[in-house]
């Protein structure tokens, strides 16, 4: 059975998705908001391997959203597409952590070719919607301590 790679990396996590019919328009091309849809569930699958988890936050009246994302859109992802969603820790403060997100297609050479790429500024909140410092044990999670 084949199966699609998601790993930890230093500072970060990678996984693969591949393009189907549903995340295309018309012509076969990747609709532009699909590439948030990506991101957000690598995001995902990083604090799941990290022992985050969004139910055990919500216990705590925590929740992760994002704050600001500035987007840069090259060359399109087409249907069957094989691709890499990088995400990386770039920085970590008190309430907030920035992320640099990358999709890329992989060339049959071993290039990549950088599909999306989004700085992604996320707060941790309460519930209510007002940031909240992060707790140690989730910051040393994070900081892969």
């Amino acid at each position: 059975m084949y199966s699609l790679t998601n790993k930890l990396i230093d500072n970060g996590h990678e996984m693969q998705v591949r393009v189907y019919y549903e995340d295309t328009d018309f012509s076969g091309v990747v609709y532009h908001s699909n590439y948030l849809k990506y991101m957000e569930r690598s995001r995902t699958e990083w604090l799941r391997h990290l022992q985050i988890f969004h139910q055990e936050l919500a216990k705590e009246d925590s929740a992760f959203a994002i704050h600001k994302m500035s987007l840069k859109f090259g060359p399109p992802a087409v249907i069957d597409d094989l691709l890499t969603v990088r995400t990386e820790l770039k920085k970590l403060g008190g309430a907030r952590s920035f992320l640099r997100q990358d999709v890329l297609r992989v060339e049959s050479d071993g290039s990549e070719i950088l599909l999306c790429g989004a700085d992604v500024e996320v707060a941790f909140i309460n519930h209510g919607g007002g940031a909240k410092r992060f707790p140690d044990d989730l910051r040393d999670k994070l900081e892969g301590n």
